[in-house]
């Protein structure tokens, strides 16, 4: 019973989608070009600088080569420490006396500070619409975040693997992206509507199985009277082989010939069938 429906639903859809797949192309074409121009002229764009910095629990000072486990895991913890410490008012109002154009909670919100792969590695990103902003402000936090670095941890070091990149292309939004997630939607939701349209539909379609689709039988069907005295009169009173213009009924060229018991007779073949009735009567 449960296979039974699940073909149902499934031949449903197919029939919803076959119907009406032209208009679905359309408004899935529709918005992805919606989605194409909200990127390109529309969304301001973002662009994100980024630099990166290992943090270590031992002295750059330190002249062993050993590898320890111990430090490790301590380095790592200082990397979730730091990810706090270098986001604190503190640090961002040093940030702002050099970028006198943002407020402290501004600023914090260009910010991400996070671990790489839960490493000693620390990645630092700064989000702004412009590109040079961007990395002036990353770079400055770069600076600012080794300092406090150092009046924090009194063993340990942070060292600066990549400086700030300037970013040649916008991070936020991207094209591609937009357009796919816009085709992808203009699918979904016109085919959904064609869904609805067809679930709230109670008429009895010609095409329909009533007897698969909702498990009612079905006894009889009502015919069109009106299409079915247009074919009864084009096949009774024209030829099979002519058309319509050029062929004339039989029934009015006759004299002689009319209809007995569902078939053409002659008229004197007619009457001695009746005479011959009377005398067996």
């Amino acid at each position: 019973m449960e296979e039974n429906e699940q073909t149902i639903d499934l031949r449903v859809l197919w029939k919803i989608l076959k119907d009406h797949w032209l208009p679905i192309v359309a408004c899935a074409i529709i918005a992805a070009v919606v989605g194409l121009v909200l990127s390109i002229a529309v969304i301001p764009k973002q662009f994100t600088s980024e630099a990166t910095m290992v943090v270590k629990n031992t002295d750059d000072s330190s002249t062993s080569t050993l590898l320890n486990i111990n430090d490790i895991n301590a380095a790592q913890k200082m990397v979730a420490t730091c990810q706090i410490v270098f986001t604190t008012n503190h640090v961002l109002s040093e940030l702002q006396s050099s970028f006198g154009n943002y407020s402290i909670n501004e600023l914090k919100d260009m910010i991400v500070i996070e671990a790489v792969n839960n490493t000693e590695i620390l990645k630092v990103s700064v989000t702004t619409l412009n590109a040079q902003t961007s990395t002036d402000i990353a770079t400055k936090l770069t600076e600012l975040a080794m300092t406090e670095f150092k009046s924090v941890y009194d063993n340990g070091s942070i060292k600066l693997l990549s400086e700030p990149q300037y970013p040649e292309a916008p991070t936020f939004p991207s094209v591609p992206m937009f357009t796919v997630v816009g085709l992808f939607i203009g699918l979904v939701v016109s085919y959904i509507v064609f869904l609805v349209i067809e679930m709230v539909d109670i008429k009895v379609k010609p095409d329909d199985d009533l007897m698969q689709l909702y498990g009612i039988p079905v006894f009889a069907e009502i015919m069109n009277f009106e299409l079915s005295d247009k074919a009864s009169y084009k096949y009774n009173y024209y030829s099979h082989t002519g058309s319509e213009s050029s062929q004339k009924p039989k029934l009015k060229t006759d004299p002689n010939v009319k209809p007995i018991e569902g078939k053409l007779q002659d008229a004197s073949v007619a009457d001695k069938i009746g005479d011959k009735r009377k005398e067996n009567a």
